[in-house]
């Protein structure tokens, strides 16, 4: 005998048999969760872009501790990088890598400009060194260290939300370990304009600063390397470069700096 009340609806017998698949909740949440990340990561990276300048350069610089030598070799960099700024510009510290070979320059944060042998031996002129040094102040100039510290910082917070303490760990231990590799094309378009200015302003002209740019065009430049890099392609660089009006005589490297 059914004693339920008339006025009780009868229940369907599929109300628990639903026809869609039992996964589907859960990809809707992932992606959901993928989303919220995706975008939360977007204001974070965006946010270190307007907040890097605003952050003191005095602070930034109690951050690194890289002392500099009295090697010759480093002290002709420091100073063709004075010859190269304006009186106004931030102070920076340059340091030479003797030991390495490959042809390199990085900024990092601080201040603290490192530029290896092989470079060294890969320009002809002053002016190709000077476009080199230029562009690595460009970098410290545009807050471009603090932006990429920034960021990964955010990276770090994202990585934390999402339970992975350890990668988050990682990144922000490491995060002041920044090098050329981690600028971003726009960021080295602004370094490249930068300094193409300055070589303008101190020589005149910007001819000799394709120098580093050819010489690695011509330890081939692979067509996977051009589409894995960060930085805009060398051949690019260099279309862009030998465009400046570049008439005017090439200043010779000092006795120091010649390595080949």
């Amino acid at each position: 005998m059914d004693r339920r009340p008339a006025e009780n609806p009868i229940l369907p017998d599929s109300i628990n048999n639903a026809h869609e698949h039992p996964l589907k909740d859960f990809f809707i949440l992932v992606l959901g969760v993928a989303a919220i990340m995706a975008l939360l990561t977007w204001l974070l990276a965006a946010s270190a872009t307007w907040l890097a300048p605003r952050i003191p350069y005095s602070w930034e610089s109690g951050w690194v501790d890289a002392q500099q030598s009295d090697d010759a070799i480093e002290v002709e960099l420091q100073q063709l990088m004075s010859k190269l700024l304006p009186e106004s510009a931030l102070p920076v510290q340059v340091h030479y890598l003797a030991d390495e070979a490959a042809p390199n320059a990085f900024a990092t944060l601080g201040g603290h400009i490192f530029v290896t042998q092989g470079l060294l031996e890969a320009v002809q002129s002053e002016n190709g060194l000077a476009m080199v040094l230029a562009h690595e102040y460009a970098h410290v100039q545009l807050r471009h260290p603090m932006t990429l510290l920034l960021e990964q910082l955010s990276f770090g917070v994202i990585f934390g939300l999402l339970g992975a303490n350890d990668v988050g760990s990682w990144v922000g231990q490491h995060s002041s370990m920044l090098t050329l590799l981690s600028f971003n094309r726009d960021m080295e378009r602004a370094a490249d304009g930068y300094a193409l200015q300055r070589l303008q302003a101190v020589y005149g002209h910007s001819r000799g600063a394709e120098e580093f740019f050819r010489h690695v065009l011509e330890e081939d430049e692979s067509h996977w390397q051009q589409f894995m890099q960060t930085h805009p392609l060398t051949s690019e660089r260099l279309a862009h470069i030998e465009s400046q009006p570049g008439n005017g005589e090439l200043t010779p490297l000092s006795k120091t700096l010649q390595l080949n």
